[in-house]
């Protein structure tokens, strides 16, 4: 999948609400592919996402229940959605008070995008 058919779902997804923060794919060795919006340290930030994948994709495996096909996760300080895309780890962070089904329904809308694409 080239580069340049990667940033226009995910610039559109961050444009899409001042509340999403920050947009990322993670390659499956945990390294950042491309990203967009406000992060500290987008090594850490990537490495990161792809650790909570892994762990809960072993948690899943150790209850019979497969991999997981999404993750979210909200605190008191923000939110993370975390999906597999091809081969490598879709993360969307945003502020705590988005909405989780309009960030879910953008969410899928730019998946979709990113997996019809070569």
């Amino acid at each position: 999948m080239k580069l340049a058919a990667l940033m226009p779902p995910l610039e559109a997804l961050y444009a899409s609400s001042d509340e999403i923060l920050l947009v990322m794919l993670i390659s499956n060795d945990g390294l950042p592919i491309v990203h967009v919006g406000e992060g500290l340290d987008y090594d850490e930030q990537s490495t990161l996402f792809f650790e909570m994948k892994r762990a809960c994709d072993r948690v899943l495996e150790g209850l019979s229940l497969g991999h997981s096909e999404e993750l979210f996760i909200r605190c008191r300080e923000g939110c993370i959605c975390i999906w597999p895309v091809k081969d490598m780890v879709f993360a969307c962070l945003a502020r705590p008070s988005i909405n989780s089904q309009q960030m879910q329904m953008r969410v899928w809308k730019t998946l979709s995008q990113l997996n019809s694409r070569d």
